[in-house]
């Protein structure tokens, strides 16, 4: 099936009656994953443009790249410097020591979707390794994230594990589903 056909799926779906309002106890986390090809990357970004404008629901979207950029705003100055002086390995570990104290990713998270019907997590590839998707996705889990989301990812879910690019491997128990 081809990513515009799954696109036009995921459009179905969330578009029917309960999908943002999961009831009942024992309900599951309504935590979705739309994998493609690395190549579809342009056609999904489109589409998504396209869907944000169009839809009745209240979706906001979050960028993971844009958000990690928000979250640092005031020392960007100084992460250059570490990247220049220290190189990039000495830099992404900085973030990911920042992001872990205190949980200062998944709480940003939550405050970022506050108010909102449905989710949809972009910008995956481009903030890799800095934010993993997969560690965000377990944290979100942990905090009993209940809106809905949508993880837009550009590589390979199996059901049991996501590949980043079809190269990356992260085995979790993720509690999340294939939408289409």
């Amino acid at each position: 099936m081809t990513i515009y056909k799954r696109l036009e799926q995921l459009e179905e779906r969330i578009n029917e009656e309960g999908f943002t309002t999961p009831k009942g106890i024992g309900s599951e986390i309504p935590h979705f994953v739309l994998d493609y090809p690395v190549e579809d990357e342009l056609t999904v970004r489109t589409y998504v443009e396209g869907l944000l404008k169009r839809s009745t629901l209240n979706i906001k979207e979050i960028n993971l790249f844009e958000f990690l950029i928000s979250l640092f705003e005031e020392d960007l100055e100084e992460l250059i410097t570490i990247a220049e002086e220290e190189g990039y390995l000495e830099l992404s570990q900085a973030i990911q020591t920042v992001l872990e104290d205190q949980d200062l990713l998944v709480n940003a998270f939550i405050k970022e979707a506050d108010n909102v019907e449905l989710i949809f997590i972009t910008g995956v590839g481009t903030v890799h390794p800095f934010i993993r998707s997969s560690h965000l996705l377990k944290k979100l889990s942990n905090h009993a994230f209940r809106t809905p989301l949508i993880l837009f990812y550009p590589g390979y879910f199996s059901g049991v594990d996501l590949r980043l690019f079809n190269k990356f491997r992260h085995e979790d128990e993720y509690q999340i589903t294939r939408i289409s």
